[in-house]
């Protein structure tokens, strides 16, 4: 199993989501983070006291087949060819357990 994470701008998240429910990934998690470090092309969102970016975070566990085709779709979606689209990291995923019913692994994703 696989934990995909991605740090994206916010424009694009209805997108990734769209493409990933059309891929058969309808579940992650989403949160709201900030990365520091101005770039040329973010000198309009410096400000006197931060100089943080807001960024959207998502995660998503999934087998490891799925993990390319997942990748592949966050790009797509969220590539705009300027400076700031993001990243995307994976992890290998040991053990999943679903606290409610036990189930382990694969089977609990679903």
């Amino acid at each position: 199993m696989k934990k995909i994470e991605a740090i994206i701008r916010s424009s694009v998240l209805h997108e990734i989501q769209k493409h990933l429910q059309m891929d058969g990934i309808p579940t992650f998690s989403v949160y709201q983070v900030q990365i520091t470090g101005i770039h040329k092309s973010h000198e309009g969102l410096k400000s006197k006291t931060s100089d943080l970016i807001p960024k959207v975070k998502i995660e998503i566990l999934c087998a490891d087949k799925d993990e390319e085709k997942i990748i592949s779709t966050i790009q797509k979606s969220a590539k705009t060819g300027e400076k700031g689209d993001g990243v995307v990291f994976t992890y290998k995923i040991d053990n999943l357990v679903k606290i409610r019913t036990g189930e382990k692994d694969i089977s609990a994703l679903n």
